[in-house]
């Protein structure tokens, strides 16, 4: 049985091929879909297409492999994976979880993209670091952070320093109730050995916007240190204080 998941990523992989500009895919998502990507996050139909547009341009060729299955209240979980080139011609790849809720009319309301793997290192600890920041259950947001954060992490704002996962799990919790983003995108990284650089733009209520970076210190695969940088932290610590 064909799914909307199916339809999903031959859409997708339908703009290698010249036979579209990823318009079709407002047919499939749901007019206020809301898209969680690699850790990136929009929520509209309109910035759900724009956003697949400029994924598809960090790709010289791709070709998406996946497995749906539907589940017993209808929404759609399975696996994905990514392989091509990038413009530079390097061979890249990534995989990972999706799960699908859908609308009333059949149309996708929610996707979720986990990046879990892949040959971009960098990238996929920046999806592990930023997908934490969206679970809204505690215990299991707990869990998540054991395979991202070293035990002692180090969370430092401008104006504020969280020791300890129970301490910055207590700050999302703030985070999620108080000022949690509308949107939010990973606009660039570089990796130098054991530092990540990346730059990110949050969007919130009132059409407020917020750009900043962060460094990752990394020990192996776990963040030991998280340095943010930016002019508009007042925009995004609004309300948590």
């Amino acid at each position: 049985m064909t799914t909307v998941l199916d339809r999903y990523f031959e859409i997708v992989d339908s703009v290698e091929s010249g036979d579209s500009d990823m318009g079709d895919l407002r047919d499939v998502f749901a007019e206020n879909v809301l898209l969680l990507h690699s850790g990136e996050m929009v929520q509209g139909r309109e910035l759900a297409v724009d956003f697949h547009r400029g994924q598809a341009a960090k790709w010289k060729e791709s070709k998406h492999h996946w497995t749906a299955s539907v589940e017993a209240d209808g929404s759609v979980t399975g696996k994905w994976s990514q392989a091509g080139l990038d413009l530079q011609g390097n061979g890249c790849s990534g995989s990972g979880d999706v799960a699908v809720s859908l609308d009333s009319d059949g149309r996708i309301s929610r996707l979720h993209l986990t990046l879990t793997g892949g040959s971009d290192r960098a990238r996929v600890l920046i999806a592990k670091h930023l997908e934490v920041w969206m679970i809204p259950d505690r215990a299991e947001r707990a869990k998540a952070m054991e395979g991202i954060y070293a035990e002692n992490i180090r969370f430092m704002e401008p104006d504020d320093v969280f020791v300890g996962r129970d301490a910055l799990n207590d700050y999302i919790d703030v985070v999620q109730r108080k000022a949690p983003p509308l949107s939010g995108l990973v606009a660039s990284h570089l990796q130098n050995k054991e530092f990540i650089h990346w730059t990110w733009h949050f969007g919130f209520p009132g059409n407020k916007t917020a750009v900043g970076s962060e460094i990752l210190q990394l020990n192996g695969d776990l963040i030991e240190t998280v340095i943010i940088f930016s002019a508009d932290m007042d925009i995004v610590v609004e309300g948590t204080r």
